[in-house]
């Protein structure tokens, strides 16, 4: 196999030019002495860096001895067709390139030896030169060079690689003494010339190479014959204490050593073998270090077989920090949270089984207004998906296509306001407030104020307390469920229970069912047995129950109201004692209910996710927002289903339930929760359920939405890559093996066979995969298993691909003739997406307006070129393509422009009516689409928390690290965030600050962590483009113009600042 070996990192190989003042050695006095005139053309030696000295005479011999002080440009020994000698015996020869054989067509041979004295090299040692003019294999030129004593040092080597063209000949060294210095790290390239048998030594004797050891910042090469010795020096030094546990093993070179065995731990008696080293590095970099711990090692110096054992040696690490805990501070956000929303949008409520839509209001269609009482209170414990249940053989039991939304049909308490005779049917509010623990309905009837405050209580009662100014009768109408074209019959029930002072619905009957496409059969409706129990604080009178001709129910009953107030219930349940009893415990305190529930939203919002503030109040409100609708779509079945994981749902209009798609979010985002047992498990594991149903060999789950006894189908089949990534967050957040283990035994039966694609995610869910198999102790071979299913050696290739593919400039996976999909910039997130790349990708397409995918300052689907052919026009912006392609932007390091595109959509998208809004699209007429509660969009708490903050950490591995890699905007002056994290079980908060500021052309940043209890501390500022002028000089690199990183250990407290300015 032909071999290639490249030049270190420092050089760039270029062929030498000719050096139009080069003087030719011809030998003409006969000593063959460097120093003497007639050796050389013109009688005149070289004696200056811009002359060269040409060896182009065949056959001469040139010395340089102990009395020589040579200084030239280019030395070049066996030149054009030449085949010369030459001896350095002492004193010093200073060249910028020095070529033991410079080649062309001609071909060429030199051999030099060195057996004492300097020789430097400016440039580079070429052994030999070989130049791209030669294309006949018969003369290839060889150059070898003999060191023996002395010294040669050089900024880059070449040894040729017996090849045809540049770079090529037959190149060789031998080392038997005297050394070899070269510039930067070239261990590599170096120990391959030696594995290749271009350099060589005597018998008896070892070449022993090493990095920034023998000479600082320098690769050094040198031939030993003695002894094995004793590793020595070692740094901390034996015995240290108060050692800062970040830190480098080091102790000095062994001459003669071909590697050492490295024994490092905490039992005195027998520290633990940690690692081979090569002989290049003698160096060990373990894990960060525990607090107040004495660690001992011992290096073993190898020569082959032979084996020196050292010395043991300790040291012990500082204390552990003392850590001043730190909560944030408490505010109410339910009132925070407080927005008008009559004519906008319409009511929504979430208990745990019970959701409210007051009124329907869709953005699409004002269909329906709130009015006093309940309009769409309604039952959910994910038993159906719709309007009824059948048994499937693909979707199981449960499922329907076509009933989504029919809670519509569940109209319970439409309130007539009855004021001196004359009927108020439904009225309007004239203001309607939402909160996440309740909503406000203001109304003027015939000129009495009339106030309600409806809530669910937290045993899923819904209620509604309604005060008038002035004595009023109120009649409340309703209706058990039936829906035209399919209800197919009915058997509800409707009566007065006068003991409980209740109506009492049952509902029964056969609803058509359409459980997979195509499909329409009939089946029992969801709420089939179940009773509904509608009560008052005061008698229920007038009662009135008709039954229509298809069998639907319809009552009404009357009930007085006036400022002492007026409360209903309404509940539900399979059971009707349970919901009797369910509705008189909120009937007995109804305020004392309410504030229960204010207290309890509010402590979610406190106390279980990060606190966050900034510059910019818009951004706060949409934050919180987008989390309290999380919260509160969090649905718990395990009193009634034992082992079943509690998990957020999706919307509440169309799409109740965990779904697979919008889960690859909702997942990462409960992954910041406090109480990660009940608010992230669920989200990843509830799908183990659907195992049994897979397609193991593409890795698959039969659907993209489940109940406990249902699915959606095959139809609707789709991986659950994305989800891997989300359990490696949780499980670095948490610590919980446990539940590592279970994630992982699912994801390992699903993925064996197959990981699915994903926009190049499977590459990061290997890793996690091979990451999950590492900690829970599998073997090797189960850990590279996840690398070779998703072809990692063909990664390259992949990505060289899919990099403008048929065409397409500065696009990532498209195809010619085919509309350009936002889905190209979800790429951006892997690992490794290369930068230059991804600033392209977003310089062309995310920021062109007129072909590409900038919609007034957002991100829409589609780009602007391809739009027209776009059936559905409706989704046009959504928050899927703006959480993964601007997260991706922030993961490759675009952090201007994600910065430039989150602000602007979440301003744009989730503030366009000046209040927090939640759509599930906006069209191409920059309208709402969609409900404006949508879960969909929490993905967009990670562009802050991940994104703009730069927060991540992890409690696992040596004490955990928590890392602060800000972005923050260049319009704000501040932004902070108080971080819940896992401490011995325990939750703990650590606050973090970013401040920045701007004055006479400078740039001032602040960071600031408090209360953190990890070992290591990551804190990395965005440097904006701009030059560090100042800041710490323990930075652990520089790359500019992106970062400047700065890593601490036993840090509970610490802060910096830097300085930035312009080019």
């Amino acid at each position: 196999m032909k071999k290639s070996y490249h030049l270190c990192p420092r050089a760039t190989k270029t062929a030498t030019p000719e050096n139009q003042a080069d003087l030719s050695f011809i030998g003409g006095a006969g000593d063959s002495l460097w120093t003497t005139p007639e050796n050389w053309e013109s009688n005149t030696v070289p004696d200056n860096n811009s002359t060269g000295a040409a060896f182009n005479v065949d056959q001469t011999h040139v010395i340089l001895d102990a009395a020589t002080s040579a200084l030239c440009q280019g030395f070049m020994l066996g030149m054009y067709g030449a085949a010369n000698t030459g001896e350095f015996h002492g004193g010093t020869l200073d060249c910028t390139w020095l070529d033991i054989g410079r080649i062309n067509a001609n071909g060429g041979m030199g051999t030099f030896t060195v057996s004492g004295g300097t020789v430097t090299v400016q440039n580079i040692l070429s052994i030999p030169n070989q130049l791209d003019s030669l294309v006949d294999p018969d003369n290839m030129g060889t150059g070898h060079v003999d060191l023996l004593g002395g010294s040669i040092e050089c900024s880059s080597l070449l040894i040729g690689n017996r090849q045809v063209g540049q770079g090529g000949g037959i190149g060789t060294l031998r080392v038997t003494g005297g050394t070899l210095i070269v510039e930067g790290d070239c261990i590599d390239q170096i120990q391959g010339y030696i594995d290749a048998g271009y350099i060589t030594s005597d018998e008896g004797r070892v070449l022993v190479l090493d990095y920034n050891a023998t000479n600082s910042g320098k690769t050094t090469l040198v031939s030993y014959s003695g002894p094995l010795g004793q590793a020595q020096s070692p740094s901390p030094e034996n015995s240290a204490t108060e050692v800062y546990g970040i830190l480098k093993l080091n102790w000095d070179v062994v001459p003669a050593a071909t590697g050492y065995n490295l024994y490092f731990g905490t039992d005195s008696s027998a520290p633990s073998f940690a690692a081979s080293i090569p002989a290049t590095h003698p160096s060990f970099i373990p894990d960060p270090l525990d607090y107040n711990t004495t660690y001992y090692w011992r290096v073993d110096s190898l020569r082959n077989a032979e084996q020196v054992t050292g010395q043991l040696w300790s040291f012990t690490t500082q204390a552990a920090p003392v850590i001043e805990e730190v909560v944030p501070p408490v505010t109410d956000y339910c009132a925070m949270l407080s927005q008008e929303i009559q004519g906008k949008k319409h009511g929504f409520l979430a208990g745990n089984k019970t959701n409210y839509i007051g009124g329907f209001m869709p953005s699409w269609s004002q269909s329906e207004d709130e009015t006093i009482g309940f309009t769409h209170p309604f039952h959910n414990d994910l038993r159906s998906r719709g309007y009824g249940m059948v048994q499937d053989s693909d979707t199981g039991y449960g499922h329907d296509l076509t009933g989504w939304e029919f809670y519509k049909e569940t109209k319970v308490a439409y309130g007539t306001v009855i004021i001196n005779g004359d009927h108020y049917e439904n009225p309007v509010p004239t203001a309607m407030y939402w909160r996440p623990d309740y909503m406000v309905c203001e109304y003027s009837v015939g000129g009495v104020a009339i106030r309600e405050e409806k809530f669910i209580a937290r045993n899923d009662t819904a209620c509604s307390i309604i005060t008038s100014d002035e004595p009023v009768t109120i009649e409340f109408s309703g209706q058990s469920f039936y829906k035209e074209n399919v209800t197919q019959s009915t058997t509800a029930t409707c009566t007065l229970d006068i003991a409980n002072n209740a109506v009492h619905v049952v509902e029964g009957g056969v609803n058509l069912v359409e459980p997979v496409r195509d499909d329409v059969r009939p089946g029992p409706i969801m709420y089939d047995g179940m009773s509904t129990i509608i009560s008052a604080s005061k008698p229920l009178e007038d009662f009135k129950n008709t039954t229509e001709s298809t069998g639907q129910q319809l009552y009404s009953f009357t009930v007085s109201c006036d400022s002492a107030g007026l409360s209903l219930v309404w509940a539900m349940n399979d059971d009707s004692a349970t919901a009797i009893g369910e509705a008189q415990v909120v009937l007995a305190a109804p305020k004392a209910e309410l504030q229960a529930k204010t207290e309890y939203m509010n402590d979610l919002l406190n106390n279980q996710i990060p606190y966050f503030r900034c510059s910019d109040q818009d951004i706060v409100a949409v934050y919180y927002y987008l989390w309290a609708l999380y919260l509160m779509y969090y649905i718990d079945l395990s009193d009634d289903l034992g082992e079943y994981f509690a998990h957020t749902q999706s919307a509440v209009n169309n799409f109740l339930g965990l779904h697979r798609y919008d889960s690859t979010f909702q997942s990462d985002v409960g992954a910041w929760i406090a109480d990660k047992d009940y608010y992230a498990y669920g989200n990843v594991l509830t799908w183990k359920p659907l195992l049994e149903h897979a397609n193991l060999e593409n890795g698959t789950i039969p659907g993209d939405n489940l109940g406990p006894t249902w699915r959606s189908g095959s139809d609707l089949s789709g991986g659950l890559t994305r989800h891997v990534l989300s359990s490696w967050k949780i499980y670095e957040h948490s610590g919980d093996l446990n539940f590592l283990s279970e994630a992982y035994g699912f994801f390992r039966a699903l993925m064996w066979n197959s990981t699915p694609g994903f926009w190049g995610y499977k590459y990061g869910a290997a890793t996690c995969l091979s990451l999950m198999a590492t900690e829970l102790g599998y073997g090797q071979e189960e850990i590279d298993h996840w690398d070779e299913m998703v072809n990692r050696d063909g990664y390259e290739n992949w990505l060289n691909n899919m990099w403008e593919k048929d065409g397409i400039e500065h696009y990532f996976g498209g195809t010619a003739g085919e509309p350009l999909h936002w889905t190209t910039f979800a790429y951006l997130a892997m690992d490794d997406f290369p930068q230059q790349w991804a600033r392209d990708m977003v310089e062309t397409w995310a920021m062109d307006s007129v072909d590409g995918f900038n919609a007034q300052g957002q991100m829409s689907t589609v780009a602007a070129k391809d739009w027209d052919q776009i059936p559905n026009k409706n989704f046009f912006i959504t928050p899927d393509t703006n959480y993964f392609g601007l997260y991706g932007m922030y993961k490759s390091g675009i952090y201007d422009r994600a910065n430039f595109l989150t602000l602007n959509h979440l301003k744009d998208y989730n503030m366009q009516w000046g209040v927090p809004c939640a759509p599930e699209a906006v069209n191409e007429n920059y309208e709402f689409h969609g409900d404006q509660y949508s879960n969909f969009n929490v993905g967009k708490i990670l562009l802050i928390l991940e994104g703009m903050l730069g927060l991540s950490y992890s409690v696992t591995g040596s004490g955990g690290v928590f890392t602060l890699k800000e972005t923050i905007p260049t319009e704000w002056s501040y932004m902070e965030s108080y971080v819940p994290v896992t401490v011995d079980g325990q939750t703990k908060w650590t606050h973090v600050r970013v401040d920045r500021s701007e004055a006479d052309g400078v740039v001032t940043k602040d960071l600031v962590v408090r209360s953190n209890y990890q070992r290591v501390l990551n804190l990395s500022p965005w440097l904006e483009g701009k030059r560090l002028s100042s800041g710490p000089a323990d930075s652990t690199s520089t790359n500019s113009p992106d970062r400047v990183d700065y890593q601490y250990w036993g840090k509970g407290t610490h802060s910096i600042r830097i300085e930035l300015t312009a080019d």
